[in-house]
């Protein structure tokens, strides 16, 4: 199982950004089980910069998502409490990239 908290910060390193502008959650995956989707605020050019910084970073395989499974987001989902919403990320990813399929 892959610490989807390293991947989050690995990827705010990668795009030196202060701002929390990805999040990172797990969707099901019909051959390993579960595959890492990343919602992110980013312009969609950086995200190829950001892989390849990910990659020369020293992170596992295991830990870099796909390119494919990066879905831009006007805003990532919030609870009122401010707090990251973990249901509405999953959703969002699962119907955002069921949709491409």
């Amino acid at each position: 199982m892959v610490p989807h908290g390293k991947v989050e910060e690995a990827l705010h390193q990668a795009a030196q950004s202060e701002s929390q502008v990805f999040a990172v959650t797990g969707i099901p995956d019909e051959r390993k089980g579960e595959q890492l989707a990343v919602l992110h605020t980013l312009d969609e050019a950086r995200v190829p910069e950001i892989l390849a910084q990910l990659s020369s970073n020293g992170l596992p395989n295991l830990f870099i998502p796909p390119r494919g499974n990066f879905v831009k987001v006007d805003a990532l989902p919030l609870l009122g409490t401010g707090k990251m919403d973990l249901r509405a990320l999953k959703r969002i990813a699962m119907e955002r990239l069921s949709a491409r399929a």
